[in-house]
């Protein structure tokens, strides 16, 4: 592989757990993981902050093992299963390693984000410090529990949960112990019951918590959403506005309390791994995979920053769910609304990733767009993605690379495929 200006030479290795490199090829995360070698020994071993390295004609980006003293870099289980690798053996050709093309494509725009987290020092001394995430929930200070209408006629939806493997279960515990202590979610008896699953995230360790709540969607009353639609609404960013800052609102659904009434909804069964008990347990907070939450979010955030904008002037506020955009004519300016605005959402609840706020600068990426004065385009990656799609048979996959399940306005690839517009 082709790493910055340097090609390394990785040992395919089926039975290592993670990709290694031995020597220092970037910054170190604070990720970790205990390493047991052949002596039986133990010891704690950093991750790499995700690299973008070259695989034959594409790029690839990967969180690396750090292992200085291992005698050669591995391509581990966790790289081969991302890219679905096979490994044949024929006596013409010998071992073979073969890694499907529509695999390099999703590879190629795992972990591609702008993550600045450079913010101003006039900034930073200007805001409230309660603004940022740091790991305690935000609650919305202007908003009632939100009930939910079930439709007329609505049957009772009561679904077994199929086991879960022991692993699973474990990576799910302390998901749902967090969520616990933070009053996300309460211990319930419901007539209602949706399976849930644990999903590895793409760092190979970690797992989120997914609800099917599929079945309750179909239930409930559909919510007209007065957010505005991205692909019209960049079009309001004119050329005299060149300075961006973009906010990356921290766990939004979670900050929207459910009305008591309404919470026998999302109830679902979850045996604790340790103890064998089974509890139901059931969401106090909008929860991920209910069909109304980005509406009900996204339209409370409307109306909160019409009501900031009453106050402020000089610049353009764009907001799709919890991504908003400020605009404005110079950097003074870009800073001035910043501060107001960060203050306001801190005040009223919300909180902000520090680690994704991107502020007062000329070029800044915005629902999967890069933006700048004048212009908005398809990041490099996504684009050098789309193009070695050959054919692409479902329009979800599409989707997913034009903007990490964004909704991407198709008027902004027609500015680069010339003679590509089937895409």
């Amino acid at each position: 592989v082709k790493l910055g200006k340097e090609d390394v030479e990785l040992l395919v290795d089926t039975g290592a757990t993670y990709s290694v490199l031995n020597t220092l090829k970037g910054k170190l995360s604070h990720d970790t993981v205990n390493v047991i070698g052949a002596t039986g020994a133990s010891e704690t071993r950093p991750f790499f902050q995700p690299l973008k390295f070259k695989l034959g004609k594409h790029w690839v980006t990967h969180q690396f093992l750090y292992m200085p003293n291992f005698p050669k870099p591995l391509l581990g289980r966790d790289l081969l299963e991302k890219l679905e690798v096979e490994i044949k053996f024929s006596k013409e050709e010998g071992v073979k390693v073969i890694i499907p093309e529509s695999k390099f494509v999703e590879a190629a725009t795992i972990l591609i984000q702008e993550c600045c987290g450079e913010i101003p020092k006039e900034v930073e001394d200007a805001v409230i410090p309660i603004v940022w995430a740091n790991g305690f929930p935000g609650r919305f200070k202007r908003v009632e529990p939100v009930n939910i209408t079930l439709k007329t006629g609505a049957t009772l939806v009561r679904q077994i949960q199929y086991p879960l493997k022991l692993e699973g279960r474990r990576g799910l515990a302390l998901i749902i112990e967090k969520f616990l202590e933070f009053g996300f979610l309460v211990e319930c008896e419901s007539k209602y019951n949706t399976p849930i699953l644990p999903v590895k995230k793409a760092d190979g360790k970690s797992y989120r918590l997914v609800q099917d709540l599929r079945e309750i969607n179909k239930i409930t009353e559909d919510i007209h959403s007065v957010v505005a639609n991205p692909s019209t609404f960049l079009t309001t960013l004119t050329n005299e506005l060149g300075w961006f800052t973009v906010l990356d609102l921290k766990d939004a659904f979670f900050s929207i309390l459910v009305h008591k009434n309404s919470q026998e909804l999302f109830a679902f069964e979850w045996e604790n791994p340790d103890t064998g008990r089974k509890t139901q347990l059931t969401w106090t907070v909008l929860p991920q995979g209910f069909k109304n939450s980005p509406t009900i979010f996204g339209n409370q955030l409307a109306k909160e920053l019409e009501d900031w904008q009453k106050q402020e002037s000089g610049g353009t506020v764009l907001q799709y769910v919890d991504d908003i955009l400020i605009a404005a004519k110079t950097r003074d300016d870009c800073i001035q609304l910043t501060v107001s605005l960060l203050n306001f959402l801190g005040l009223g609840g919300y909180r902000v990733s520090k680690e994704k706020a991107q502020i007062a600068k000329e070029t800044v990426v915005y629902l999967g767009l890069e933006i700048f004065r004048g212009h908005r385009q398809l990041r490099k990656e996504r684009k050098e993605a789309i193009c070695r799609l050959s054919r692409t048979p479902h329009g979800e996959k599409m989707q997913g690379l034009l903007g990490n399940g964004r909704l991407v306005p198709l008027v902004d690839i027609k500015l680069w495929t010339a003679g590509k517009t089937s895409v």
